[in-house]
């Protein structure tokens, strides 16, 4: 048995949903630096449609690329799940994560989260044993993102903490991402005060690109 139950998701309608999502943050996402993906033919949101995505989508639309990826992250999600349920409860004042969704994609940044059990996965241009990495990382945000609320924790710093336990707990088998050199200063508090989430939370909220107290 999983310890923590996984269920796919994909179909036309919800990869529509995700180039509207992400045609929604586009300058978001370009301000911050993201990479992206989009149907070939859209390059804005300008003069473009529900219909018009579906359209675009559906001409790309391969079930076969999907369930390949379904079966290679299940299979080392299996794997994975043990683990990620101790990290959960070692995590503390994290959100229990009992059941997670994940609904696969070819569009918008590598992976995002929406609270309180769901994961999007890009599963473009990356080998399928290689998309568990994306699932941990989104996983641990649904763990944690009720706090980084709660204390109004930059994004940056956000995503740094994700990576730092993941360095932690997978003993530096991935590769973090690159972040401001300002982010940097939530490490020694991460160090100090793992596994108290609160504790690191409380402090990561007065780290910022603009006070680094």
């Amino acid at each position: 048995m999983i310890a923590i139950p996984i269920k796919f998701q994909f179909n036309i309608e919800s990869e529509v949903r995700r180039v509207k999502d992400t045609l929604d943050i586009l300058e978001w996402l370009t301000k911050n630096n993201y990479r992206f993906s989009l149907p070939n033919g859209i390059k804005d949101h300008k003069n473009i449609n529900i219909e018009m995505i579906k359209k675009l989508v559906e001409n790309k639309y391969d079930q076969k690329t999907y369930q390949i990826a379904e079966s290679a992250i299940l299979k080392s999600w299996k794997g994975n799940s043990e683990l990620m349920k101790k990290i959960n409860q070692n995590l503390d004042g994290s959100y229990m994560l009992d059941e997670l969704t994940v609904v696969l994609t070819k569009y918008g940044t590598q992976g995002s989260y929406v609270i309180p059990n769901s994961v999007i996965i890009n599963i473009s241009n990356i080998p399928p044993e290689f998309l568990i990495k994306t699932v941990i990382h989104e996983s641990l945000h649904l763990m944690i993102e009720h706090l980084i609320k709660k204390y109004s924790v930059e994004h940056w710093v956000k995503e740094r903490i994700v990576d730092l336990i993941m360095d932690l707990e997978y003993k530096s088998r991935f590769k973090m991402q690159s972040v401001p050199d300002w982010v940097f200063a939530i490490d020694a508090i991460f160090k100090e005060h793992y596994p108290n989430l609160i504790l690191i939370m409380e402090k990561a909220s007065k780290v910022s690109s603009g006070d680094k107290k």
